[in-house]
Formats: structure tokens, sequence, C-alpha cells
């Protein structure tokens, strides 16, 4: 179950890389966005924060080495993520969150056809039948299959976690942008008759979502914020509505607690790399609030 929480908590991200859609927007130059690390400064700042972009499961080998950004860590007092996962009541919030609710199940939404090619799909990724994973939300189903070892094809690694041990490691205090109730409350947003849909399309063709986030990870191993954003902006634009929830609603809730956050002590901010592109993403929100936020290449 702990491996299927952290999952939970990188659903947003992965979601964000892989259905955000674009906005019409003047056209950015390039030096404004070739990176996935920016420096945050101006504005009456006494020092500097930090903007990292992340994607939250992830290749080791595809990983900004923790050695490149330990430097700059060590310019900040705190580190900032979407939420905090080193607190208990958090992580107690993601096990309950995780289960579809009022006893329902994945029998109930897919008809005994369906719900065995799902079966078929999770027996052969994850190796465990998917009777015994029924009650589980389907959108949260998907992205334990996408981010397993077989459809990325490694082990993945999640950022959240490393960063989370190399803050404490360095006695950096850590905080969160929201709490899981309020992501899970944007999640739930997605109707759960069309999440169970989405995840037997998922089954009939296992390979093509595989593929999907291998194209990702080679997107973001570009370290160019506006290129992965514009990459992902192409993918699955058939839920707008949901999409501006998951994406740039976010990003607008956050920005005043970002800014608070780099007011009162110099910060890293680690959010998902879908997050920093697009003309309401972090940059440009930044940007417009007038700090200087400059990219760094690492």
């Amino acid at each position: 179950m702990k491996r299927t929480i952290f999952f939970a908590a990188s659903i947003f991200a992965l979601a964000t890389l892989g259905m955000s859609f674009a906005h019409a927007q003047k056209k950015a130059t390039a030096d404004d966005f070739q990176s996935i690390f920016y420096r945050v400064s101006g504005k009456g700042l006494a020092k500097p924060s930090y903007l990292f972009g992340t994607f939250h499961a992830v290749c080791s080998e595809d990983m900004v080495p923790f050695s490149t950004i330990g430097p700059y860590l060590d310019q900040t007092d705190q580190v900032v993520m979407e939420i905090a996962l080193d607190d208990p009541a958090e992580l107690t919030s993601l096990a309950t969150g995780l289960m579809m609710k009022d006893g329902k199940t994945l029998k109930d939404l897919l008809t005994p056809e369906q719900f065995a090619k799902v079966d078929e799909m999770t027996r052969n990724v994850l190796g465990r039948s998917a009777e015994n994973l029924k009650t589980i939300k389907p959108i949260m189903l998907s992205v334990m299959i996408i981010t397993d070892a077989k459809m990325l094809g490694c082990a993945a690694t999640q950022y959240d976690i490393s960063l989370m041990q190399l803050a404490a490691a360095k006695n950096k205090q850590l905080i969160g942008l929201e709490t899981v109730a309020g992501q899970f409350a944007v999640m739930d947003g997605k109707p759960i008759a069309t999440q169970a849909k989405e995840l037997y399309e998922m089954a009939v063709d296992p390979q093509k979502a595989s593929r999907q986030i291998k194209e990702l990870l080679s997107a973001y191993k570009s370290r160019d914020s506006e290129k992965l954003y514009e990459f992902s902006a192409r993918q699955m634009a058939d839920d707008k509505a949901f999409l501006k929830r998951i994406l740039d609603d976010r990003n607008i809730a956050w920005l005043p607690r970002v800014e608070t956050a780099i007011k009162a002590k110099p910060s890293l901010i680690a959010v998902g790399a879908a997050h920093l592109g697009g003309e309401k993403g972090l940059v440009r929100l930044l940007r417009t609030k007038g700090y200087q936020v400059t990219p760094v290449k690492l």
C-alpha cells in the first residue's frame, strides 16, 4: 500500500504532463524557457529562491542529479512541494482517497468483458489480479500501471520522495502548496464512469500508453519547460474543463502561497514540470507579478 500511496501522490503531475492543453499565447523567446530550473529574484527579495520542474516518476538515469540540485538547496531554508509528504495526516488522506466511495467497485463500472481485459493488463503489468484492485479509483489504477517498470522500461524513481529525504538530511523545513483533500477534490471532478472508460481503453492497447509515457520522459530529458509544455499540449485535449482545473486553476491557487513562501524564506519550489510552461504556468505568473525568473542550466 505504501508504494501505491506514493504513486497516488504523483498523479497530478503525470496527468498534467499527459493531458495538458494549449492556450493562445504570444510566442516566448527560446531562452526564456530552456530549462526546468529557474532562479526567482527581484521585487524586494533579500535572497533568491528556485523553481524546479520535476517528473514524479522517472528513470533514475533521466533524473537531474541531486548533486547538481544540492548547491542550490543549500542556499535555501525550506522546500516547497505540491503536498507535504512528511505529514502523517496527509498520508492517511492519500490512503483513504485512493478508494472508490459507497462500496462501488470496478466491476460496477465495466462489463464482464471489459473487466476481463483490465484484469489481463493488471496481471501482465502489475502481476496482480484486477479482482484485488477493484476498489481503487480507476484513474489511480491507471497511474499505477503507467508508472510501473514494465511500462517505463525502468524502475521508477520518485523525485518527491528523494527530495523530501534530501531536505530532511539537510534540516530544511518542508511545506506543501495544497492538501491531499484538495487534490482529490480536483481528481473527483472527472466522473468515475469516465475514469473507468479510460482505464479500459488503456487495457485495449497498453503499448500505446507505454509509448506515450516514454515520449513524455524523452521530452522531459530536453530540459526545456516550454517545449515540454507544447509537447504535452498535443496530447489528450478532449476534456478541457477538467484539464483547466488540474493545471491552470491550481497554478493560480498556488501563486499567492509561493509568494508567501519566497518572501518569508529563500525556498526551493519543486512541482510537476507541466506547471512551469504555458501562459498560466508558474514562470509567467511570477513574471507578471514582477519577479525576475531566470532559467538556470543544469
